[in-house]
């Protein structure tokens, strides 16, 4: 790749069961391409009582790249009675850099029975808001996860498909996002997978001109591509007009083997002109939106900066031992948290 790159959405996939995985391989292939600084997502609210500890972690030993960690708030495991803001406020004086909420993702959203604009989270948002912390927002899901005539069978499987009745619509989701926002309007927030506007572009401009703090991130479904692909005039002059609000992405993660074709079908969809070509993973076919030199300049780098900073922030050791040893004494006798116990004993307790 020519451009500079920084990734602003990689995760650490939940604690597997039994074992956990190391991501150095991950990491490996991401400065391979060339990548210099990426954010590390903690995925947690809901089964890994360890992910705020793991990604603070690799920002610390992890050497080849600049990583900024983004924690995530205790939602359904034994820290779940401490209120948001302090929460946050343990997140910021271990060292994280921002803060990744996935509680509007639909599934999530249910299990919750309340969105982000709920009175519970108003203090912690207010202080992220005043300090001018960087967050990350999974929202919604691709719309044929509501539609049993488009969803796939695997994606079935995996409790992703959302038509039953049972479930927020996005258009509901994204009311609650909107009200948040509206309570917030300072907040810095950058909305995962292009906050799934792919073929609604009316409405992506909408968002932008409404709330001029929000930022899309390009992490990638096939879907996001072939909507751009079905109106690529008209989402070239977006990607143009807004170029300084939109920010590389890839959702790679320490499951996944194609880390480096992501890459590539990423940072090609901003490059390639708008004649048709074959997507390197999921092999659509698609069109590429032609971008200015400028506009994947910043989007690819310049942005990213923006949005987190200069320099990452650095990691309390001292307070990120004494909390693991105080959660590992919290957990070690519980079964369901044999994993996260170990993880404990052999990366931070050793």
């Amino acid at each position: 790749m020519k451009q500079r790159i920084a990734d602003a959405h990689v995760h650490l996939e939940d604690v597997a069961e039994g074992k956990f995985r190391r991501p150095e391989k991950m990491l490996d292939a991401i400065a391979s391409k060339g990548v210099t600084d990426l954010s590390l997502l903690a995925y947690m609210p809901f089964s890994d009582v360890v992910s705020n500890l793991r990604v603070l972690y690799w920002k610390k030993n992890y050497k080849k790249l600049r990583i900024r960690a983004f924690g995530s708030f205790h939602e359904c495991d034994i820290y779940k009675d401490v209120p948001y803001e302090k929460q946050y406020e343990k997140l910021m004086d271990l060292g994280c850099d921002g803060i990744k909420f996935i509680q509007m993702k639909p599934d999530r959203r249910k299990v919750l029975g309340k969105g982000l604009n709920d009175p519970s989270y108003d203090k912690a948002l207010s202080a992220i808001e005043e300090d001018g912390t960087p967050v990350t927002i999974h929202s919604g899901d691709p719309e044929s996860f509501w539609d049993i005539n488009c969803v796939e069978p695997w994606m079935i499987e995996r409790g992703w498909f959302y038509g039953d009745g049972t479930y927020l619509s996005c258009e509901e989701l994204y009311a609650e996002d909107f009200k948040m926002l509206d309570k917030h309007p300072k907040l810095s927030v950058t909305f995962a997978h292009f906050f799934f506007l792919s073929n609604k572009i009316d409405e992506a401009k909408r968002v932008m001109e409404t709330y001029p703090n929000v930022k899309f991130d390009l992490t990638p479904g096939w879907e996001m591509y072939l909507g751009f692909s079905k109106n690529i005039d008209g989402w070239q002059r977006f990607f143009e007009d807004y170029s300084d609000r939109i920010l590389f992405g890839t959702d790679s993660n320490d499951e996944k083997e194609n880390i480096g074709d992501l890459y590539d079908l990423v940072y090609t969809a901003l490059t390639h002109d708008k004649s048709e070509y074959e997507m390197p993973i999921w092999k659509h076919t698609v069109k590429g939106l032609a971008l200015s030199d400028g506009a994947v300049k910043k989007i690819c780098f310049d942005n990213y900066v923006r949005f987190v900073g200069k320099e990452p922030k650095p990691v309390n050791e001292k307070l990120l031992l004494e909390t693991a040893e105080k959660m590992h004494s919290d957990i070690k006798d519980d079964e369901n948290s044999a994993v996260c116990a170990k993880w404990l004993e052999e990366m931070l307790l050793k």
